[in-house]
């Protein structure tokens, strides 16, 4: 992304995603100034955070046997003002093909 000056590109699409604690500030000329989600691991987070789930159906499945869902719904019920999200194996593959599409590489 350095050096491509694409931030007032960016900043003209209609969702932002940020990636873990990748920054921005500072180079906004190449990755723009907003952010409308970020993405992050278990290991990157803070007070602000938005939490966007992904995981194999197995694992997310709603119908009481997916794990990762399981928990999920039980830290919505502990922590009713985190905001935790699911997102579908589709629409990631989505995003990894835009990825792979806008990179050449994979995730």
């Amino acid at each position: 992304m350095l050096g491509r000056e694409a931030g007032t590109e960016i900043d003209q699409s209609s969702c932002i995603w940020r990636m873990n604690n990748a920054p921005s500030r500072g180079f906004e000329r190449d990755v723009g100034r907003r952010t409308d989600l970020r993405v992050v691991s278990h290991t990157s987070q803070g007070n602000e955070t938005v939490y966007v789930v992904w995981g194999p159906l197995r694992n997310m499945r709603q119908d009481g046997k997916g794990i990762v869902y399981n928990m999920l719904r039980q830290a919505v019920e502990n922590y009713p003002q985190a905001r935790i999200y699911v997102t579908t194996e589709e629409r990631m593959n989505y995003c990894d093909t835009v990825f792979k599409k806008e990179t050449g590489k994979d995730r």
